[in-house]
């Protein structure tokens, strides 16, 4: 028995152990959709009569991924007694009740609207599985209650046990134009007052959130003013010239790498495959579903000339390619989950692979202090000033 199947059966072990509830924490490349359809397969050969649902955050999961390791790990037997749903379906549904629940990617189901799953259907058996625990208390608290947390398995022990490729992290800055300073300042300026007006900084984002339809017309206005400013400070950031420029570098640097680079808007995305050229495709979810099936199958095959992927969030979860090793975050919250996920998509294991992943950020600006934080647990991460600082 290999390293990933122990692990594997670590997981699944502690989950039957603890009367067949509970969330697996495990990173990239332990197998986690393997793991799920192992407890299917637990609880479907017990009784001809048992149903498994499994529930997914996105459209890809659902149509390719979970349906091709049915195929792959042999259990199209029960296809008929599997159904995949995304969350924004089921979340909708009452009276429903089934044999097993799988739940990938738990931490995406955990709002209060989305809970309506867990607490207007029954389910026998739960099995949830996430990269990392959710970093909100709260929802913490609440996944306690139905599916405990049983067993972990971190990036750095997955490393050690060889089942992620080793990988290098770098974060890079960039400058704005000239123009894009003039406008960060004046909404940072703006924000700050507004911080001012709303009892300081440690109290601001409480106090917006509270007052912004307040009656008392004055604090509603910089409520609303704070909310504002931060937005436009974020969007300045997140679509700075100066990082198209960078990342068309980065991919010419690395010509024979597969790679993704992550942003947080459509039109971001999209001048970005336009400097890219025929080499890079679109992937969001403003895309027909018919448009997003052929990009992945393009990207998959080393037979087309597409090597890289501009993605919008879409593609934080579930993409399979381990021939992929250069993910670009162009820009990103301060969540350690969502960095977690998007740098996983790239540590798929292929012998001989180091991967590489790079965070862009401008210099100066709130984007310091969310890649600071987002990457503060990363073992093997740099902060360089010039492209010609990455050594792989």
């Amino acid at each position: 028995m290999n390293n990933k199947d122990q692990e594997q059966k670590k997981h699944i072990e502690a989950w039957i152990n603890n009367n067949c509830k509970g969330t697996s924490v495990a990173a990239t490349g332990i197998g986690k959709t393997k793991m799920g359809l192992m407890a299917i397969e637990y609880i479907l050969s017990k009784n001809k009569y048992n149903k498994a649902l499994i529930v997914v955050p996105t459209e890809n999961l659902r149509d390719n991924e979970w349906p091709d390791e049915i195929k792959k790990w042999k259990l199209s037997k029960y296809k008929n007694r599997i159904d995949i749903q995304c969350i924004q379906t089921v979340y909708k549904w009452k009276n429903y009740n089934c044999s097993i629940l799988i739940v990938d990617e738990v931490h995406t189901t955990l709002s209060s609207e989305y809970r309506n799953l867990y607490e207007n259907n029954t389910f026998d058996n739960i099995y949830c599985l996430t990269a990392t625990e959710p970093e909100n208390e709260e929802y913490k608290k609440y996944l306690r209650l139905f599916a405990p947390i049983i067993e972990k398995t971190n990036t750095l022990e997955a490393l050690d046990l060889e089942l992620v490729s080793p990988y290098k992290v770098y974060n890079l800055g960039v400058s704005f134009t000239e123009e894009e300073v003039k406008e960060y300042k004046r909404y940072d300026i703006l924000f700050n007052k507004a911080t001012n007006k709303l009892g300081g900084r440690f109290v601001a984002f409480e106090n917006a959130t509270k007052w912004k339809n307040s009656s008392d017309k004055e604090v509603a206005k910089w409520a609303n003013i704070f909310y504002m400013a931060m937005q436009k400070r974020k969007t300045i950031c997140y679509n700075a010239t100066n990082k198209v420029r960078l990342i068309k570098q980065i991919v010419n640097k690395f010509p024979d790498r597969k790679g993704l680079v992550f942003s947080q808007s459509i039109n971001f995305a999209e001048s970005l495959q336009n400097v890219l050229g025929n080499e890079c495709i679109t992937f969001h979810s403003k895309m027909k579903f018919k448009d997003k099936k052929k990009a992945l199958k393009e990207f998959g095959d080393n037979r087309t000339k597409i090597r890289l992927v501009s993605s919008v969030k879409a593609l934080n979860t579930g993409l399979n390619v381990p021939e992929c090793s250069l993910g670009i975050c162009a820009a990103g919250s301060s969540k350690a989950l969502d960095n977690i996920q998007r740098r996983g998509r790239v540590l798929r294991v292929i012998e001989g692979k180091q991967a590489l992943y790079i965070n862009l950020y401008v210099r100066g600006t709130q984007e310091v202090k969310w890649v600071r934080t987002r990457t503060k647990n990363d073992y093997n991460c740099e902060w360089i000033d010039t492209m010609d600082e990455i050594l792989v």
